[in-house]
Formats: structure tokens, sequence, C-alpha cells
């Protein structure tokens, strides 16, 4: 088995001033050129205040306090349309209709029913 010896901190440091000089004599390109004339030549642009862009930057955020305030109106006003329309009295066409169906429905039990069955059922509590 080979053994090797643990390198020297001088070995390291000039291993790193190496790999420095190497990398320094790289080439870069020139970002020099990259700018056209009429960059070069062009104003700066005005520095703003920053207080309206603040508050244009605020104005599009959901406000918590608002949000609730119209959901709430919002149930308020979808639960009092649902009171209204379940409180809406049945005029006396539908009453008339809904008590023949209901009779006719008794009507059809009763000659499906057993004495029996009746008997049970007349016995039984409603629900």
């Amino acid at each position: 088995m080979i053994h090797m010896p643990a390198p020297r901190p001088l070995s390291i440091a000039a291993l790193l001033l190496g790999v420095t000089l190497f990398a320094g004599c790289a080439q870069f390109p020139e970002l020099d050129r990259t700018i056209t004339p009429e960059l070069e030549a062009a104003p700066y642009p005005n520095i703003l205040p920053i207080d309206p862009l603040l508050a244009q930057a605020t104005a599009g955020r959901i406000d918590p306090v608002q949000t609730e305030a119209e959901l709430s109106g919002r149930a308020a006003q979808l639960e009092a349309r649902a009171g209204r329309v379940s409180s809406n009295r049945i005029d006396t066409t539908t009453a008339a209709r809904v008590a023949r169906l209901r009779a006719r429905a008794e009507r059809l039990r009763q000659q499906r029913l057993t004495s029996d069955e009746r008997e049970r059922l007349a016995q039984t509590p409603a629900l």
C-alpha cells in the first residue's frame, strides 16, 4: 500500500496562486461595445418621487377589512333573499294541486299495503 504524505500549506498556496493567475489571463468579452451611440447620447431618465409609486403598488392589494365587509353584506343579502323565497305564499292553484297529489299518493300507498302493514303504519309515529 502506498502512503501519500499530507499536502503542505506552501503547496496549497502555490496551487491557489497558479489558479488565480491562470484565471487572470482569461479573455473577457468586450462589454464596452454593447452600448449603441444612441443610448450613449440619450439623457438620464427622470427620477420620480417614490410616494406615488408606492400608492400605485398598494392600490391593487386586497384590503381585508373592506373585503370582509363586502362579503358579509353579500351574505346578508343572500340570506334575506332565501328567506323571501321560502316564505312566499303558495297560490291557490298550486296549493290545490299539491293537495290532489298528496291524496293520490296516499291512495296508491293504501292500495299496495296489506291490512297488517296499514295497522303497523297507523301505530308508528310519523317522523
